[in-house]
């Protein structure tokens, strides 16, 4: 059983903490962030993290009430500001354009206590079993979510015994523009593997 702890962003398996998939992708991509203000960077966390957190509301909201009324709660128990709720809306828009069925959110997963992590959506995507990502940056990082969302459908095949997900998906949704739903190529279990053995023999380097 994974434990999360939020603040810190750790995942502990008796109390041992286990290596993220943010920690990986910090070793793939160690330049991502360099020279961008600290502030900057926590203002787009924040809002991605609410629009998150709404999304995952409003989902619970749809199995209990119609669309209209599960939007109306969501952004009042949200507090959404109008671009909030724009953002909300694009994404109830990329929702009913391709059949988005959300099966399952926010789930832990674990490789082998390599790593964990935890995913935004598994979905059914105009009929096609999926993993989805949520992502609200200027810019989609189209290479780095290859990674990320491999990384997770990789520990969700070996925890559940699954096959692949027919399709990868970001759920592409920007501050300041119309959304999207974007197709990401995964990476082969090679790769993974290669990269995964990288970066625990990088760690244990600074451990010695």
């Amino acid at each position: 059983m994974i434990e999360f702890i939020e603040e810190g962003h750790l995942y502990l398996k008796d109390g041992i903490i286990i290596p993220s998939v943010s920690e990986i992708l910090h070793f793939i991509f160690p330049d991502k962030y360099k020279g961008i203000d600290r502030q900057i960077l926590n203002k787009k966390a924040e809002y991605g993290s609410k629009i998150h957190e709404s999304i995952e509301m409003l989902e619970e909201n749809i199995k209990v009430m119609n669309l209209e009324e599960a939007i109306y709660v969501t952004i009042q128990s949200q507090q959404l500001k109008s671009i909030s709720v724009f953002s909300l809306k694009q994404y109830i828009r990329l929702k009913e354009k391709n059949k988005i069925q959300v099966l399952e959110q926010e789930q832990i997963i674990n490789y082998k206590d390599d790593y964990a992590g935890r995913f935004d959506m598994i979905t059914r995507v105009n009929e096609e079993f999926c993993l989805c990502d949520i992502k609200t940056t200027a810019v989609l990082d189209k290479e780095y979510l290859s990674w990320q969302l491999s990384f997770y459908e990789l520990a969700h095949m070996t925890m559940y015994g699954t096959v692949r997900f027919e399709k990868l998906y970001a759920i592409w949704l920007p501050k300041k523009g119309y959304g999207e739903l974007v197709e990401i190529e995964r990476k082969s279990i090679n790769e993974l593997l290669k990269v995964l053995k990288e970066f625990k023999e990088s760690r244990k380097e600074v451990t010695e």
